[in-house]
């Protein structure tokens, strides 16, 4: 089995398609780097008795592993700028957007129900659906409020009108 096929099948399928070929490209150097950068692939100094016991790896310390504890602090740093803070600020404003309805405020559910806010509880949210006299109100979780609507029917996933 080929390095490039042992990475690809170790590695879990991501959500985001553009994100995993390079996630793949870099565990394939990183497996490659520590194949070949073994203590074993340094060239041997021959023994004398000044030369220290396990020869120039010996002698170098964690030198041979700083190369590869360095790209492995790379990748997760490419990790956390490229997937894990744009997710907690999506998170963030989402929560700014919960606590800043009221009622009156036009939703749109995850389920794609259009309303308006009729009551607001601690967990839960009332939503009027329908114009007129022909109205329903149904009461959801906070959690499925997707997104707020401005006044010219344009989803705000922001919060702000």
């Amino acid at each position: 089995m080929s390095l490039f096929n042992r990475v690809a099948s170790s590695i879990t399928s991501f959500s985001q398609p553009v994100i995993t070929p390079m996630i793949l490209l870099l565990a394939t150097a990183s497996v490659a780097f520590a194949e070949n950068a073994g203590p074993e692939s340094a060239p041997s100094a021959p023994m004398t008795p000044d030369a220290p016991a396990g020869g120039p790896a010996a002698a170098s310390g964690m030198g041979g592993m700083m190369p590869s504890l360095l790209l492995m602090v790379g990748i997760f740093a490419f990790m956390y700028f490229v997937l894990i803070r744009p997710q907690r600020k999506e998170e963030k404003k989402r929560k700014e957007m919960l606590t800043a309805l009221k009622r009156g405020d036009k939703v749109v559910t995850i389920g794609g129900v259009h309303g308006s806010v009729d009551t607001i509880g601690e967990q839960t949210i009332d939503v009027r659906i329908g114009n007129g006299n022909d109205t329903l109100v149904v009461t959801f979780n906070k959690g499925a409020v997707n997104a707020t609507v401005t006044t010219d029917g344009a989803a705000d996933k922001s919060g702000k009108k």
